[in-house]
């Protein structure tokens, strides 16, 4: 079986990625309403952060990295992008984060637990939690946790990370797979889907997709290299009502307003 990301690399060769993904896409969101976010201002990022979650946390932004060897947990300047606070994590694939109770949780992509940080200083913690499955979106949403697991559904947690409730993701009665990083914002999630150039705003109760915010002129502005380097991080900032979004290897963190 031929594996997605090799897929969109055949197609991208031949040429027929973009008019396949168009239509698609296309047919996937009928009816649905389509979102262009304003760009606020555009930051440096670094190139070499494979961002796997960003999130804020009393004015400040954090960010997580993946890849064995590449992952990272950051504390950046939301007006600079200036990296502020940095450390390594040795020996695993770090995936999404978020802020609850002034705990920082990072996720593992594989190993089935959470690395678990004082958000201050980033000191470790040895409280991590485990989970079953894959690691991917976290966010911090009613008092608990939201998190993805590259599935069509979202996990609900509670502060100790057991499990709450499960929600289907469906778009037009169709399931939305891949979900990626997340963002709760009142009665609403906020998602990326792996290799989807818009972000989908989701229905807290329901689970279905509310509207498509297109992303196509951030990505136009990105500098990335290729779609592999795709849309990935999101996080809002309460006292702007914007968001911070960028994607994996990206030379550019924006700060966008949805409206």
């Amino acid at each position: 079986m031929i594996k997605r990301d090799s897929l969109i690399q055949l197609l991208n060769y031949t040429g027929l990625k973009k008019p396949l993904g168009w239509l698609h896409f296309k047919l996937q969101t009928i009816g649905l309403p389509k979102i262009t976010p304003s760009i606020v201002r555009a930051l440096p990022h670094d190139q070499n952060a494979y961002t796997q979650g960003l999130t804020f946390h009393q004015g400040q932004l954090y960010e997580s990295t993946g890849l064995v060897g590449a992952s990272r947990l950051r504390q950046l300047d939301r007006l600079s992008g200036a990296v502020q606070q940095e450390i390594n994590i040795n020996h695993e694939w770090c995936e999404g984060i978020a802020i609850l109770n002034n705990q920082l949780v990072q996720l593992t992509y594989t190993s089935g637990k959470t690395l678990n940080y004082n958000p201050n200083n980033l000191e470790r913690l040895s409280n991590g939690f485990s989970f079953k499955g894959e690691g991917w979106g976290l966010a911090s949403c009613n008092g608990g946790y939201v998190m993805s697991n590259g599935s069509d559904e979202l996990v609900f947690r509670n502060e100790q990370f057991i499990i709450t409730s499960i929600l289907p993701v469906t778009m037009n009665d169709r399931p939305l797979d891949h979900i990626n990083d997340l963002e709760c914002v009142g009665d609403k999630i906020y998602a990326n889907v792996q290799f989807h150039n818009h972000i989908y705003e989701i229905d807290l109760f329901t689970g279905k997709v509310l509207r498509v915010i297109n992303c196509q002129a951030i990505i136009a502005r990105s500098g990335r290299r290729d779609f592999q380097d795709m849309l990935n991080g999101i996080a809002y900032l309460p006292e702007t009502e914007t968001f911070y979004v960028t994607g994996k290897n990206w030379p550019t963190l924006f700060e966008i307003s949805i409206p």
